[in-house]
């Protein structure tokens, strides 16, 4: 009985320990800034199931969706609901794209899934004082072979425009450029000319005014599909798979390197955020500019350029006050890993802190860092665990009331009885001496 009381005095601290860190895990990965004017909250291809997974694993495949919505919306509610502890609120969530795991569902279950989808990131009480944006990715609407204008329309009707231009933090304080693109037609030809034609008319737009600009307003440029890089460097290589035709894309996993290079040259963003690559990913681009108008291109991983900066960035690139000259920059792309249970449930967290100069000029900081979860199983093992250890201090107490109110009589009541035999003996006893003696 000693053992397994202290077991259970064991298992109760472990079960206490474990659950008060799935409530309270951001206050181990919370944001680095204090005082941050800009925090956004990435959430990377949640990619929900629904009928087809139950048809494929019936009742077991139903608990599954019903976990994993519990699973999500716990992920996001840590972060941005205001009875969560220990964490500052993002000013910004956003989804990177393929909220659905498949774009082929039909009408009934593409609204069952929207109601799903909005109840995990959803608001009922107004308290979330933050703007929530929803990139489209492949398992949305297609990728440019099988994109639709039915498909884009309804997702539209949900969930808004899939191309356009933003600021940040606010349209009052226009401080950085945000674009949002609909990255599954950015490589033709697509089967959907129409929304094709809305992607690059953005882009083409939003080119012009970088160059009027003359790339001073640093610009987030925000894709769900990432842009080309070479093999090695990400979990994901270059792939792009084409259809019977030829003609049209039916999967990939870059942007291909003309479309890509376009972003890097004629756009100069300061920051990429994507998805569609559910490890993660996090690339430096180095951008030169030759005299002829040419462009050098290299990727590294944002560690080893951070190691190796000094080497890859030499004095010359510099200006005599410190900046890097003009036909030199350098863009960082985040692909953030997936907030799927196989994944963690990571969610990114990027913050852009204000700093004032004694001479009044501003300059930005930057900190991109991850944010995992557990793995999906592990909370249900915590909750059983939690349950057997409240049904074990039940039964605890249950027995200690027990031998403190009947021991007691019991005890007595044996003692009553022993002395009875006693007093019976003690009479035979006497019964026989007397016998004897007659």
């Amino acid at each position: 009985m000693h053992f397994l009381s202290i077991l259970h005095q064991s298992l109760t601290i472990t079960a206490l320990g474990a659950t008060l860190y799935l409530y309270y895990y951001t206050a181990f990965c919370g944001w680095k800034w204090k005082d941050a004017e800009t925090r956004v909250l990435f959430l990377a291809d949640p990619q929900i199931e629904g009928d087809a997974k139950i048809f494929r694993q019936g009742k077991r495949g139903e608990i599954d969706v019903w976990a994993n919505d519990i699973y999500l919306r716990h992920i996001y509610t840590s972060f941005v609901s205001p009875y969560s502890l220990f964490t500052r609120k993002p000013t910004h969530t956003i989804v990177l794209g393929d909220l659905f795991s498949s774009q082929w569902i039909g009408q009934r279950e593409f609204n069952e899934r929207v109601k799903r989808y909005k109840w995990i990131f959803g608001d009922t009480r107004k308290e979330y004082n933050h703007k929530f944006i929803n990139l489209t990715g492949n398992h949305d609407i297609g990728y440019n072979w099988d994109i639709n204008q039915y498909r884009v329309n309804r997702w539209k009707n949900e969930f808004g425009q899939m191309n356009f231009l933003d600021w940040i933090p606010s349209d009052k304080k226009k401080v950085h450029r945000m674009s949002v693109i609909n990255s599954m037609n950015v490589d033709g030809p697509a089967l959907d000319e129409i929304s094709r034609s809305e992607t690059w008319s953005l882009l083409d737009n939003l080119a012009e005014e970088r160059e009027k600009d003359n790339y001073q307003t640093p610009l987030i440029f925000l894709t769900h599909i990432p842009i080309y890089k070479e093999e090695g460097i990400c979990v994901d290589g270059p792939m792009t798979i084409y259809d019977d035709t030829g003609n049209f894309i039916r999967e990939q996993n870059h942007l291909l390197q003309n479309s890509s290079e376009f972003i890097l040259t004629r756009l100069r963003p300061r920051f990429i955020f994507a998805g569609h690559d559910h490890e993660g990913c996090d690339v430096t681009h180095v951008v030169r500019m030759k005299e002829n108008n040419e462009y050098l291109i290299n990727h590294y991983r944002t560690q080893d350029f951070e190691n190796e900066k000094n080497q890859i960035i030499l004095k010359n690139d510099y200006t005599e006050n410190g900046k890097l000259k003009e036909n030199i920059w350098i863009v960082r792309e985040v692909t953030v890993r997936s907030v799927m249970g196989a994944y963690s449930g990571n969610a990114g967290l990027f913050e852009i802190n204000r700093q004032i100069n004694k001479d009044g000029s501003e300059e930005f900081e930057y900190n991109y860092s991850s944010c995992p979860f557990v793995i999906n199983h592990i909370p249900w093992v915590v909750f059983i665990t939690d349950i057997i250890v409240i049904l074990g201090w039940i039964i605890r107490y249950t027995l200690a009331d027990l031998n403190i109110t009947f021991p007691n009589h019991l005890k007595k009541l044996l003692l009553s009885r022993e002395k009875q035999k006693k007093k019976i003996v003690r009479r035979n006893s006497c019964n026989n001496i007397l016998n004897n003696l007659k």
